[in-house]
C-alpha cells in the first residue's frame, strides 16, 4: 500500500442527542476537548519526528519505522476523533493508540524505500509545500463543504435518527484527502497524493 485511507463502515442508526449537540456544535466539541489537546501534541511530534527522519534519510536512505509510527498515531488519532466530530460514528473515540474495531480509522502504509531526493525536499520544506498548493487551496473549500454537510448531517440524524449515507461518504472522503496529502508530506509514501474525495466503506 503506498496511498493512506480511511476505513469506515456507514452508521445505520445515529443518535438524536448527539445529533443535537452536533447541531449546537460547540457542545460536541466539548466534550472532544481532551481528544483535541491530545492530537495537538501528536502533531507537534509528528512535524518535528517527521523533519529528523528527512535528515536520516537523506543521509542513510532508511525512514526508522519508530518515527513513521508516530506520525501514524497522530494521523489515526484524529481520524477517528473528527470521525466521531463529524458523525460518522457514535461511538467515541477510545483514549488509545491501536484500538481495535473502531467503526473509523486511517490506515497508513509505511516507507520502506524512501526517496532521498523527497527527503532533501522535505528538509527545505518550501519545495514540498509548493508541490502540495493545489491540494491545499482545492481542500480549503471542500472543508467548508464538510462543515456544512456535516452540520445538516446532524439536522437529519435529529429528525430521521439517520445520518443520510451520502453526507457520510463525503466526509469520509475529505478526511481521506486530508490524510492522504500529510502522509505524503510526512514521508509515509512518496507516492504523490490523488486528488478528490471518491471513497468506499468498508461495509
Amino acid at each position: 500500500m503506498t496511498q493512506a485511507a480511511i476505513a469506515y463502515r456507514n452508521s445505520e442508526k445515529s443518535s438524536r442527542g448527539l445529533a443535537l449537540a452536533g447541531a449546537i456544535f460547540c457542545v460536541k466539541a466539548i466534550l472532544l476537548i481532551p481528544h483535541l489537546i491530545i492530537i495537538g501534541v501528536l502533531q507537534y511530534l509528528a512535524m518535528a519526528v517527521a523533519y529528523v527522519g528527512f535528515w536520516i534519510v537523506a543521509f542513510t536512505g532508511k525512514y526508522p519505522e519508530g518515527l513513521q509510527s508516530l506520525v501514524q498515531m497522530w494521523l489515526r488519532w484524529g481520524a477517528r476523533s473528527y470521525g466521531w466530530l463529524a458523525g460518522i460514528t457514535d461511538v467515541y473515540p477510545p483514549f488509545e493508540t491501536d484500538p481495535k474495531g473502531f467503526p473509523i480509522d486511517a490506515v497508513l502504509p509505511t516507507n520502506t524505500n524512501p526517496s532521498k531526493g523527497w527527503a532533501v525536499a522535505g528538509i527545505f520544506l518550501f519545495p514540498k509545500g509548493i508541490c502540495l498548493i493545489p491540494h491545499m487551496f482545492l481542500l480549503w473549500f471542500v472543508m467548508i463543504g464538510v462543515a456544512v454537510a456535516t452540520w445538516f448531517g446532524y439536522v437529519a440524524a435529529f429528525f430521521t435518527g439517520v445520518t443520510p449515507k451520502g453526507i457520510q461518504d463525503f466526509v469520509a472522503g475529505a478526511m481521506q484527502w486530508y490524510t492522504r496529502v500529510m502522509s505524503w508530506f510526512l514521508g509515509l509514501t512518496d507516492e504523490y497524493p490523488p486528488f478528490g474525495v471518491a471513497i468506499t466503506p468498508s461495509a
